[in-house]
C-alpha cells in the first residue's frame, strides 16, 4: 500500500485519509478483490501512524463494504462496487413518474444531474457555523433528561419560544395549543388522521404540494383541486366546490406557496375564512416558508386565532433539512388528540433535534442567518427573473421572497417536453404535472432561483427558446 500518502497537516483526519484513499484504490482496481490487505501493524509501521488509527480505518472500510474481516486471517479486499448501467435519462425518470418523483429526484441524485427544480438549498448556502455552534451548545448541556423519552407535546422551552414567535405574527396561542412534530410532513399527517376518514373530500391548491397529494391518496381521501391565482386560491371556485361537495377541510399555503411562489392577499384571506365559516370546513395553513418572506404579510390564522385554522410550520427549510422539527398550532382539544396519535405512531419526536433548534433560535444565530439567507435569495430571485424574461419565459407572479418561480414558455404546450430535453443535457427540470393532483399536463414548471444563473442551465434555456 505504498500508494497511500498521509499528511498530518491536512484538515482531514488521518483515519479519513486512509479510508478515502483505500476506497479509491479499490474502486480503480489497483487493489484487487480477494487479495489480503496489509496487517494493521505493518500498515501503521510503514506510514508512521498509530495502530489505533489504522484499526479504526479498517473497521470503517469493513462497514462500508470495501474490506472483509476474516477471523485469525486478517483483512481482505472485497469486490469493488459496480456502477449502475448507463441508461437514457428520460427512460429512468419516466419509470418513476408519480407525485413522489420530485422528492426522489433530490433525495437520490445518483447521476449527478443539476436539479434546478429541487427544494434544497445549495450546500454552500447552509450556515454551517450556526449549526456547529448550536450542536456545541446542546452537547455542553446534555443531562440525564436527554437520555430519556421526551415530552409527547415536544420540548417545553421550544414550545414556549414558538408561542412568542407566533405572537409576533398576531397569532395568540396557549401552550396546550402547540405540538412539536418530526417536520411539517408529520404535522400534516397527524391532522389528516385527526380530521378525516376514508372517502372524505378536501380542497387543495392546484398546483400544490406533491407530498400532500400522495398522503391523501394513501389514506383514501379525495382531493378537490382549487385553481391557484397570483393572490391566493380562486375563491369563486372554493365556494362552488364547497356548495357541491361539502368538503370538511381545505389545505393551502398562504405565503410563498409551492410551486407558484404566490402569497394570498389580505382581502382574499378574509373572504376565505368567511367561506370556511359559512360552509363549515377547516383550513390547514401550511407556512413552512415563513422565514423566507421578505416583508410582513397576514396569515389566515391571525384572523382566525386558531379556531378553525390549523397552522403548520417548520425549521427544515431554513435551519437544516436534517433538523426535522416542525409544529402545529390548533385548538387545544385537537392538539391533545393529535399528541395521542403521535405517541401511538412514533412515541415522541426527537428531543435532541428540538433542543438543537431551541439553541439556534435563542442564541441569536438563527435570526442573523435567516437575514443573510433572505438577502441572498432576493438577489438570486432578481437575477433569475432578469435572465428568464428576455428569453420569452412568462412568470406566474413576482414572488415576495422564497426560492421558487413558476414559469412557462409559449413555445411549449407541455413542460414534459422541456424535462426530456433537460434530462439529455444533464439537468433535472420536473414537469409541472408532478405538482398537480391528477398529474394533468401543464406548460408551467418550477425553478429554484438558487440555481437560476448556473451557466449550464442558462445555456440550456437559451438553446430551447
Amino acid at each position: 500500500m505504498a500508494l497511500i500518502q498521509l499528511s498530518s497537516e491536512s484538515k482531514i483526519s488521518l483515519v479519513e485519509q486512509i479510508v478515502e484513499q483505500l476506497k479509491k484504490l479499490v474502486d480503480k482496481g489497483s487493489l484487487r478483490a480477494g487479495t489480503k490487505a496489509a496487517s494493521i501493524r505493518l500498515f501503521a509501521r510503514q506510514h508512521m501512524v498509530s495502530v489505533h488509527t489504522v484499526a479504526e480505518a479498517y473497521e470503517r472500510l469493513v462497514a462500508q463494504g470495501y474490506f472483509e474481516s476474516r477471523p485469525r486471517s486478517g483483512f481482505f479486499i472485497r469486490r469493488p462496487h459496480t456502477l449502475h448501467e448507463k441508461r437514457n435519462p428520460t427512460e429512468k425518470f419516466a419509470k418513476a413518474f408519480d407525485h413522489l418523483w420530485q422528492l426522489r429526484s433530490h433525495l437520490t441524485n445518483e447521476d449527478g444531474f443539476l436539479n434546478v427544480t429541487s427544494g434544497k438549498l445549495p450546500s454552500e448556502w447552509m450556515d454551517t457555523d450556526m449549526i456547529k455552534a448550536s450542536l456545541k451548545s446542546v452537547a455542553a448541556k446534555i443531562d440525564s433528561g436527554l437520555l430519556q423519552y421526551g415530552d409527547p407535546y415536544g420540548y417545553l422551552p421550544l414550545r414556549v419560544l414558538l408561542q412568542s414567535r407566533l405572537s409576533d405574527l398576531g397569532i395568540h396561542s396557549q401552550l396546550d395549543q402547540m405540538l412539536l412534530t418530526t417536520g411539517a410532513s408529520q404535522a400534516v399527517d397527524l391532522i389528516i388522521r385527526y380530521l378525516l376518514r376514508q372517502g372524505d373530500k378536501v380542497m387543495v391548491d392546484d398546483p400544490g404540494y406533491f407530498n400532500l397529494f400522495s398522503n391523501l391518496q394513501m389514506q383514501g381521501i379525495e382531493p378537490l383541486p382549487v385553481r391557484r391565482n397570483h393572490d391566493g386560491p380562486d375563491l369563486d371556485m372554493v365556494e362552488k366546490l364547497a356548495q357541491q361537495h361539502r368538503p370538511s377541510v381545505m389545505f393551502t399555503q398562504s405565503v410563498l406557496q409551492t410551486p407558484t411562489g404566490s402569497t394570498i392577499s389580505a382581502g382574499n384571506a378574509h373572504r376565505l375564512l368567511r367561506l370556511s365559516e359559512q360552509y363549515d370546513f377547516r383550513i390547514v395553513e401550511n407556512d413552512t416558508y415563513a422565514d423566507m418572506l421578505s416583508e410582513p404579510m397576514p396569515r389566515i390564522a391571525t384572523l382566525d386565532q386558531l379556531s378553525r385554522v390549523f397552522y403548520v410550520g417548520s425549521f427544515s427549510k431554513t435551519l437544516s433539512v436534517s433538523a426535522r422539527v416542525g409544529f402545529v398550532a390548533a385548538p387545544a382539544n385537537a392538539i391533545r388528540d393529535m399528541a395521542n396519535m403521535k405517541m401511538i405512531t412514533s412515541i415522541t419526536s426527537s428531543q435532541l433535534a428540538e433542543k438543537f433548534v431551541f439553541h439556534a433560535l435563542t442564541e441569536g444565530l438563527y435570526r442573523r442567518s435567516a437575514e443573510r439567507l433572505r438577502a441572498r435569495l432576493s438577489t438570486s430571485m432578481i437575477e433569475t427573473c432578469e435572465m428568464l424574461r428576455p428569453l420569452g419565459f412568462q412568470l406566474f407572479c413576482q414572488p415576495l421572497g422564497g426560492k421558487f418561480v413558476w414559469v412557462r414558455h409559449p413555445n411549449f404546450e407541455s413542460s414534459s417536453d422541456i424535462w426530456k430535453l433537460a434530462a439529455e443535457a444533464g439537468i433535472v427540470i420536473a414537469p409541472g404535472k408532478v405538482f398537480r393532483n391528477s398529474m394533468q399536463e401543464t406548460p408551467w414548471f418550477r425553478l429554484n432561483v438558487c440555481y437560476g444563473t448556473e451557466p449550464v442551465l442558462v445555456k440550456f434555456l437559451k438553446s430551447i427558446c
